[in-house]
């Protein structure tokens, strides 16, 4: 083949691939230019929409700044507050226990004292009064039996001599 003719082939492939490159060229610009379009819609619809309420989330947050502040240091004085309080509370809740533990022991020294001295005093009072009084008692019934002894014996005895008189007299 003669040089010409492949240069001629060669211009005319790349004519045609030129063209075919320029025909994706426009349907590209074309799908970009409709998405633009549709993307251009979105962002005023979406700019129509939000800017309003940015503002207001703008203004509120504006508004709530000084009051979340304010919230922020009230809520640090109170914890300091609160953690100040539960420190004396707890250090008169401990002072209050180990008083109530003392007064408990102290309590507990009189009750076995006092226990102490009752058995003591029981002791005292069995050894020193009830027993002379239960021996006092014990002589006074013996001299009651001996006594009610000889006043039946006495009477006994009149009764039987009365009887030994009325006996003689029968047999007379």
């Amino acid at each position: 083949m003669n040089p010409t003719t492949l240069l001629t082939i060669f211009v005319a492939v790349a004519a045609v691939a030129m063209t075919i490159q320029m025909i994706i060229l426009y349907a590209l610009y074309k799908a970009v230019s409709g998405t633009a379009a549709k993307v251009e819609s979105l962002v005023v619809k979406v700019e129509t929409r939000a800017i309003p309420v940015l503002d207001a989330t703008a203004s509120i947050l504006e508004d709530a700044q000084p009051k979340i502040s304010a919230i922020a240091s009230n809520l640090a004085e109170t914890s300091g507050i609160i953690r100040e309080r539960v420190e004396h509370i707890s250090d008169a809740t401990g002072e209050v226990v180990e008083r109530a533990r003392l007064q408990a022991a102290r309590l507990d020294d009189l009750v076995s004292d006092t226990s102490d001295k009752i058995a003591n005093t029981t002791q005292f009072l069995q050894n020193t009064i009830f027993a002379p009084v239960r021996r006092i008692q014990a002589i006074l019934q013996a001299i009651s039996a001996g006594l009610r002894f000889m006043r039946r014996s006495k009477g006994a005895g009149r009764v039987h001599q009365t009887a030994v008189e009325e006996d003689e007299e029968m047999f007379i």
